[in-house]
């Protein structure tokens, strides 16, 4: 029933109920003795009920917005039908003041009678208008303070280590409200994390997951979207940061891990390159053997390609002039050679590329550390032999053991702040007391972090060590490489090149940026007479430059 099709209501007591918690509301004692009580009321008074019931509505739903039956009762009011209303108490109407000025706006405005299971307001009447004034103040008091210790409760439970609230991320389930892997879901995401570094494109996975039945978190298909924000989930790796949206605290909560860190951490880097690279990517399919590893020099941008044989067009070159040219809204004023980024002239494709694949063969054919004869000494003199089995157990038994200390440590500092805030501690003993655990806190996750650095520094060994064995000994001929095995290689042995460009030579300058010292090293024999009595590598440079000239028309 419409406010507009009620009754007149002079003779009817309107009995609003709502409890705050939907739970409250399911059980129905609470709702129940609510409405026996307003019954009650109306027979005192000899008037007929109407039940407003709202049910279970938390104070997130203070808004009026939020309270369907609330807003149809408050139009009922405005518009003159309700004479007499009846609730538990004032706050059953609202804690937010704004929603209770409202109220008593119209129903002073209206001659409204306020029944209360404490007595009646008369809000025609001053003195009782600043009483019922004052018990909302209360009221909306009491609701902010019961938010506060409902927060400061959640990030106690969030530090000792247990689920904020919510669905778990995809690969976990809830155990005693903390975080567990689920075995079912981890294995997919696993699979995920190990086809994106084969290789493979988010939709490529969302047919992967499609095609076996694979359902989201939340049920049916996955999106895009959805795997893209699964993907940047610090969970698999083992941590998340929780952070409190009224303090900007943020804590930081460990879990079980799904994924090494090094997987994390070369999935992530797929992202952000894949990202700066997005126009590129949608632009092109063709294969560009150092448009990933080359940057602007001048300017940093990750350089691009083009490549199109009807025009004749090969080359790679700084997106800077098209990028700015196009955010000014594409200006009628035309770019000017000198002005801006100073990559001023692009690079042919296939000069470049032979350029710099030369130069690799070269470092290669003539690096000590590279070369088969001494690729095993050089390896362990450097460190980068990995440890045995055995070792990697115990590093990562000591993970464990850290990481369940720094838990029993955020236990600590959960229960120390809950302590001063039900004022069984006081501030000076406080301020000590979390002195001390922030030290203890500071040495807890150094530990781990070296811990956790040396076990992801023998897992790049390993990568190390899978590459050279690859490519030291194996293929006598690199040109006969596909492309797909050339750029491996490149990627391998070049973590990154900057171009710039010499306008009075006319021509380019790559810096390149090696993974090991193997630019200019060499071998030192202890005995130049006596090979026998052993060698030692000097160590060469991780940086070198090649020129690409500017490709003469004229021949």
């Amino acid at each position: 029933m419409t406010s507009n099709s009620l009754p007149y209501s002079g003779n009817t007591l309107h009995v609003y109920t709502r409890v705050s918690t939907v739970a409250q509301a399911d059980k129905g004692t609470s709702l129940q003795s609510q409405l026996e009580l307003g019954k009650k009321k109306a027979r005192e008074l000899g008037f007929k009920v109407k039940h407003w019931d709202e049910g279970g509505k938390s104070s997130h739903h203070e808004d009026i917005a939020g309270r369907p039956v609330l807003f149809e009762l408050y139009e009922s009011v405005k518009s003159g039908f309700v004479k007499h209303l009846w609730v538990y108490d004032q706050s059953r109407l609202s804690r937010n003041d704004q929603v209770a000025s409202v109220f008593r706006y119209e129903c002073n405005r209206q001659g409204v009678t306020l029944y209360t299971k404490d007595g009646q307001f008369d809000l025609s009447s001053p003195t009782d208008m600043l009483l019922k004034q004052l018990l909302d103040a209360v009221a909306e008091f009491d609701n902010a303070t019961r938010a506060e210790r409902s927060r400061l409760g959640k990030l106690q439970r969030v530090r000792s280590g247990f689920w904020h609230g919510g669905p778990p991320p995809f690969g976990y389930k809830l155990n005693n409200r903390k975080l567990e892997t689920n075995p079912a879901e981890a294995q997919w995401v696993k699979r995920i994390f190990k086809e994106l570094l084969k290789g493979r494109s988010t939709p490529q996975i969302k047919t992967l997951l499609d095609s076996n039945a694979v359902q989201a978190r939340r049920g049916g298909l996955w999106s895009i979207g959805s795997i893209q924000a699964m993907l940047k989930n610090s969970h698999y790796a083992g941590h998340y940061v929780y952070e409190d949206k009224k303090s900007g605290q943020k804590v930081k909560v460990e879990c079980p891990s799904i994924v090494d860190v090094l997987t994390w951490n070369a999935v992530q880097n797929i992202r952000k390159r894949d990202v700066s690279r997005q126009s590129q990517k949608n632009a092109t399919k063709k294969f560009y053997l150092l448009r990933d590893l080359m940057f602007c020099g001048h300017c940093g941008r990750p350089l691009s390609a083009r490549s199109n044989p009807k025009k004749g067009e090969e080359l790679y070159y700084c997106p800077n002039k098209e990028r700015v040219w196009a955010v000014k809204g594409k200006s009628d004023t035309p770019w000017v050679r000198g002005t801006g980024c100073g990559f001023e002239r692009s690079m042919n494709i296939t000069r470049t590329d032979q350029t710099v694949w030369q130069v690799l063969k070269d470092i290669h054919s003539e690096s000590s550390i590279l070369r088969e004869e001494v690729k095993n000494r050089v390896l362990k003199e450097h460190g980068l032999l990995v440890k045995t089995a055995d070792e990697i157990k115990k590093t990562e038994s000591k993970i464990r053991r850290l990481q369940r200390a720094l838990s029993r440590h955020n236990e600590a500092v959960g229960a120390l702040e809950a302590n001063r805030v039900m004022s069984r501690l006081k501030d000076a003993s406080y301020k000590v007391m979390m002195k001390r655990l922030d030290d203890e806190r500071l040495e807890i996750e150094s530990a781990l972090q070296a811990a956790q650095l040396d076990l992801r520094g023998d897992t790049e060994k390993r990568k190390w060590i899978d590459w050279m064995k690859a490519f030291s000994d194996g293929h006598k001929n690199y040109d006969d490489l596909t492309d797909q095995q050339r750029k491996s290689y490149v990627d391998g042995l070049v973590s990154r090149i900057d171009v710039f460009y010499r306008p009075k030579q006319r021509e380019h300058e790559l810096k390149m940026h090696f993974r090991l010292p193997v630019v200019g090293d060499s071998i030192k024999y202890n005995d130049s007479r006596n090979k026998s009595k052993g060698y030692a590598v000097v160590e060469g440079r991780t940086q070198g430059v090649c020129i690409v000239k500017k490709k003469d028309g004229r021949g």
